[in-house]
């Protein structure tokens, strides 16, 4: 039997940290860059590349800059419109 299960938006948003920077989600909430070793220029794009994707929107150069933490995401998230 097939259960189909629906994501809120704060857990596509975690998921996305589990994917993008592959951590385990008991690390993602409070999260920063440079508090996560996987966190760097390529996990930073991995991790926009899959919020961009859950989220079917595109973020700018200027916010992927300010996506230093897990607290900022919510904020540039919030900035589309997205209620998380």
């Amino acid at each position: 039997m097939f259960i189909h299960t629906i994501m809120t938006n704060i857990e596509k948003y975690n998921n996305a940290f589990v994917e993008g920077l592959e951590i385990p989600v008991e690390q993602v909430e409070g999260l920063t860059m440079e508090g996560c070793d996987k966190w760097d220029s390529i996990g930073q794009m991995s991790l926009i590349a899959v919020l961009e994707d859950a989220f079917g929107i595109e973020l700018a150069p200027d916010e992927v800059m300010a996506f230093t933490s897990y607290a900022a995401g919510l904020d540039i998230l919030k900035n589309h419109q997205i209620d998380l």
